[in-house]
């Protein structure tokens, strides 16, 4: 029997041949897998698109912890329900939540740029600060593989050649509509842990080229760009170049109706 679930990069040749030991995106792909014990299921998980959330009802769901209040366990126990080897190939239900590329990055520039979670160094070990355009430069400039996992292309996080569910960000009621048909209770957590700017005063404008520490001071006030507001015509065209493969997936699976641009 030929077994239904084929992973995306087992067969990847690289330096030292086809040794999956070696494989470091079939190791990248594989840290980012999570098994959900009571439905034999597992999910790929991609930071910035609903990862948090995903990682809760998780938690809630194979026992671990019981409702909002232990959300902060997640922050400390990422590893915990990493798939085996084993579990990945035998799961009876896997799915991946997608998301648009444009919103994605700019919800990470908002987030972890803005707000210093990670930050860049210059050549003299001082942070820099950037704005959005020269954060989507920075990006472009670095090996894909050494992106840091909020901007790196959801693409590499694909360990399957197919799920039997993609979701979109963009619809998140249906999935959860849909992972309940599947016997998993997502806890929406996203209005609790306020990574997103769902909860500020959002402002249309040019703020492309705004420096991360004004923007700063604005969410500190209550405010902050939104999403559509981060681009000119320069920051769609290097987003395009950065996340070419990234949005065919996305229209692949939804078309182009809920892409930012």
């Amino acid at each position: 029997m030929i077994n239904k679930r084929l992973l995306k990069n087992a067969r990847q040749q690289h330096s030292n041949g086809f040794k999956v030991s070696e494989n470091k995106l079939y190791k990248f792909s594989s840290n980012h897998l999570l098994s959900i014990y009571p439905i034999n299921a597992v999910c790929t998980f991609i930071p910035k698109n609903a990862c948090s959330t995903l990682r809760f009802s998780i938690a809630i769901a194979n026992g671990f912890i019981r409702d909002i209040k232990d959300v902060q366990w997640i922050h400390n126990n990422n590893g915990t329900f990493r798939a085996s080897q084993r579990e990945a190939s035998v799961a009876s239900y896997t799915f991946v939540v997608l998301r648009c590329p444009f919103t994605r990055i700019a919800s990470c520039f908002l987030d972890k740029i803005v707000d210093e979670i990670i930050f860049f160094n210059d050549k003299m070990g001082n942070k820099v600060n950037f704005n959005f355009y020269e954060f989507l430069l920075q990006i472009k400039s670095q090996q894909r593989i050494d992106r840091e996992q909020h901007w790196r292309n959801q693409s590499d996080f694909l360990h399957y050649e197919k799920y039997d569910d993609y979701f979109s960000l963009e619809l998140f009621s249906e999935a959860i509509t849909s992972l309940e048909a599947q016997g998993f209770k997502v806890s929406d957590t996203r209005e609790s842990i306020k990574h997103g700017i769902s909860s500020l005063n959002t402002l249309d404008g040019d703020f492309s080229k705004m420096k991360a520490e004004q923007i700063k001071k604005m969410k500190e006030k209550g405010s902050a760009p939104n999403y559509k507001s981060m681009f000119s015509r320069e920051e769609i065209d290097l987003v395009k170049d950065i996340y070419k493969d990234d949005i065919n997936l996305y229209k692949s699976h939804f078309g182009e109706s809920k892409l930012l641009f």
